[in-house]
C-alpha cells in the first residue's frame, strides 16, 4: 500500500515538472483596434476586412488589427473547398495578417488584475 502511495505521489510530481519549463515572463499583448465588423453569430470582431466585394469593407479599410503599431503589415485572403472525413464539403475563406514592427501594448500587472502600457517589438501572425 505504501509503495502505491509513494508511486502515485512520484508520478504526480513528475507530471508537474514540464509545467515549470513552460512558464514565460509576462508578455506585452497588442491592444485591438476600436470598432470593427459585426459578424453574426459571433458579434463584434475588432477587425476590418479590406477588399472589393459584398463581404469586404472597401479598399481603404484599416488593415491593422492592433493600435499603436509602427511597422510592416502583410495580408492575404485564401478561398477554397475543404472536405471532412465524412465526405461533407465546406466553403473555406481565410484572412491571414502578418505584423513586424514596434507597438505599444498592454502588460499584465500582477496582483492588481489590471494592465499597464509597455513598448514591444515583434513579429506575429493573425489567422
Amino acid at each position: 500500500m505504501r509503495r502505491i502511495l509513494f508511486g502515485g505521489i512520484f508520478l504526480l510530481a513528475l507530471a508537474s515538472v514540464p509545467l515549470c519549463g513552460q512558464v514565460q515572463p509576462s508578455q506585452v499583448v497588442p491592444v485591438p483596434i476600436p470598432g470593427g465588423d459585426i459578424l453574426p453569430p459571433v458579434g463584434l470582431v475588432n477587425q476590418f476586412f479590406p477588399g472589393v466585394g459584398s463581404i469586404y469593407d472597401d479598399m481603404n479599410a484599416e488593415p491593422h488589427g492592433i493600435t499603436n503599431f509602427r511597422g510592416i503589415t502583410a495580408m492575404g485572403y485564401t478561398a477554397g473547398l475543404a472536405t471532412d472525413n465524412s465526405s461533407k464539403t465546406y466553403q473555406v475563406i481565410t484572412d491571414i495578417r502578418v505584423y513586424q514592427g514596434d507597438y505599444v501594448g498592454a502588460q499584465p500587472t500582477f496582483g492588481a488584475g489590471g494592465s499597464t502600457s509597455a513598448k514591444a517589438h515583434g513579429t506575429f501572425v493573425e489567422i
